[in-house]
């Protein structure tokens, strides 16, 4: 086996190990040890529920991908975003992009129809968002 292949084994079992919820409540017990029984149950399944503090959500899903903050008459509210990145196809840049698309080439192609020059379109969407109110969760809404 190659020198360079052990660290690579070592880092990948250490970024697949922080990826359960065990994993995270073995490095952060003191938090684990804080929730209720009923908390600590669903964090032990990965799964969260109302009125949950914001470690105990970290615990059981992990770090958010993207935290937002929505304010209105009631408060601000802390969102945090568990998002899946889906790859579609391919957007062409056709017609309505044609003369952008067009300049972007340092030659000349009486042929060149750029709409044969595709690009792959990638949509991040929301699988879960957790509301946060006063550091617990108020809200939870899944994708379906």
């Amino acid at each position: 086996m190659k020198r360079t292949t052990i660290p690579a084994l070592l880092l990948l079992a250490a970024l697949a190990g922080c990826a359960t919820p065990d994993a995270r409540i073995k490095g952060d017990p003191t938090s684990y040890a804080q929730l209720t029984p009923e908390q600590q149950a669903l964090v032990k399944k990965g799964e969260i529920g109302l009125g949950m503090p914001e470690a105990g959500v970290q615990l059981a899903l992990g770090k958010p991908d993207r935290v937002t903050e929505h304010t209105d008459a009631s408060g601000t509210q802390k969102i945090w975003h568990y998002t899946d990145v889906d790859t579609y196809g391919t957007v062409g840049a056709g017609y309505p992009w044609y003369p952008y698309a067009y300049r972007r080439h340092f030659f000349y192609d009486p042929f060149f129809y750029p709409g044969y020059y595709a690009y792959p379109a990638q949509v991040e969407t929301d699988r879960v968002r957790v509301v946060f109110k006063d550091g617990k969760v108020t809200a939870i809404e899944r994708e379906s």
